[in-house]
């Protein structure tokens, strides 16, 4: 070979072993694989629910009433995260309040209804039927007491759910008929047995009085059903106060006093007769449930008892005093409103408000509840709501009161005729209706 193409070959041997150091270095790995498949996968996307707020009002009656409510709403909260209740009470003048807001259209959503105001409100529309909104949760009329449930209709339809109530009993002091050698009243007692017991339990000198007989439209009327009788017409368009059996109720009611069977509660310096009748001063009153844990309370000794109001020529004849839950008209959250309600008027919020001893229910079924058999003052005011009046004498009940009162204190202070103070009343009464 020739040298000189041998030494060229060589040259470009080494050239090529240079460039191959510097250059970098390319290695293919040879890599498997596996095949990807695309699959749908749904998604569950929680979405959460809008919370509303539902306004709620009512008086602050007291500390223990107040914390009862607190804690069913607290209850019902727990199981209706999405719905948020305010609770605002109100103070002073309630029904002054719940007119100015209704007139503003600030009313909140529920908000606490008497019976004694209930025609009014009714009257002017500012409140919703109820109806739809029960038949929507399945809550029927006739679980309620029918008198409580009916008293809060108007024109056909249900404007309000009853959260309590109470009638009127005849108290009784065990002591002082005791000591009278008197067996114990009963449901059975008439107006007969009524007075002689009074006159027996009576000693004036002692200032003792069989019965207490305030001028108090929401005592007296019980004595004017019993005869028979009514306060107003059906329609309240007129009054029946000066009817026979208004007149023969008010001479025996006022009888007491003038012999001495009965008094006032100021003829024994007091102001209710309910703390005369814990002093001893009355040996019977006739009053509601209110009174258990007031003498509970102030004369935690006191021996007494209570059964229904004796029955008159006529039958028997009481008074029911009951509030109810109403929704505005006006209300945004109709349907959370009613959820509320229907909540706190269930049966169990309603065994809670019973054994509390604050209220009676306004469930019928709750007349077995074994906390009746050991709280037989309050069974007897429970059981008073069969064939009571509704504490409401329409669109002029204060006026009606006022008058009634007005009457008896005639009799009592002036000595005036009961049917002579009944006919001015009924005359004066006539007068504001006609207007």
């Amino acid at each position: 070979m020739d040298r000189k193409l041998f030494a060229l070959m060589a040259l470009l041997v080494v050239a090529g072993l240079v460039l191959t150091a510097c250059a970098p270095q390319t290695v293919t790995v040879t890599v498997p694989v596996k095949e990807t498949v695309q699959v749908p996968v749904e998604k569950t996307v929680v979405v959460p629910q809008e919370r509303v707020t539902v306004r709620l009002s009512g008086w602050a009656a007291n500390p223990q009433e107040t914390a009862l409510l607190e804690s069913l709403l607290y209850r019902f909260s727990v199981e209706n995260p999405n719905i948020v209740v305010k609770y605002e009470p109100i103070t002073g003048d309630y029904w002054q309040a719940i007119k100015t807001l209704v007139g503003a259209g600030e009313e909140p959503d529920i908000y606490y209804m008497d019976i004694f105001q209930f025609p009014f409100f009714a009257k002017e529309g500012v409140l919703l039927p109820l109806d739809d909104l029960m038949a929507s949760t399945g809550t029927r009329r006739d679980v309620f007491i029918p008198d409580l449930i009916n008293a809060f209709t108007y024109e056909g339809k249900t404007y309000g759910i009853p959260k309590d109530f109470n009638t009127l009993a005849l108290f009784y002091n065990k002591d002082l008929f005791d000591q009278a050698g008197l067996a114990y009243p009963t449901d059975n007692w008439t107006w007969d047995d009524l007075k002689a017991a009074a006159q027996k339990l009576s000693q004036p000198d002692k200032n003792i009085y069989g019965m207490g007989v305030p001028a108090d439209p929401g005592r007296f009327p019980i004595f004017v059903f019993q005869n028979g009788g009514r306060i107003m017409t059906e329609d309240f368009s007129d009054t029946l106060l000066d009817s026979p059996e208004a007149v023969e109720a008010a001479r025996f009611y006022t009888g007491f006093y003038f012999d001495k069977s009965g008094a006032l509660p100021s003829d024994v310096g007091e102001g209710w007769q309910g703390t005369a009748f814990g002093k001893g001063n009355f040996a019977m009153v006739f009053e509601g449930g209110w009174l258990i844990p007031y003498l509970n309370q102030q004369f935690p000794n006191l021996k007494y008892g209570a059964v229904l109001p004796p029955k008159g020529p006529k039958g028997y004849g009481n008074l029911i005093f009951t509030v109810a839950y109403v929704i505005s008209k006006n209300s945004k959250n109709p349907e959370a409103a009613w959820k509320v309600i229907e909540f706190i008027t269930n049966e169990a919020s309603q065994t809670t408000v019973l054994e509390s001893g604050f209220a009676l229910p306004s469930r019928a079924s709750l007349i077995n509840n074994p906390y009746f058999e050991s709280h037989p003052e309050s069974a007897a005011i429970f059981r008073g709501a069969n064939g009571a009046t509704p504490f409401m004498w329409g669109l002029y009940g204060s006026d009606v009161n006022e008058k009634m009162g007005q009457a008896l204190e005639r009799i009592y202070l002036k000595g005036q005729d009961p049917a002579e103070s009944l006919q001015q009343a009924a005359k004066e009464l006539r007068e504001i209706l006609g207007k």
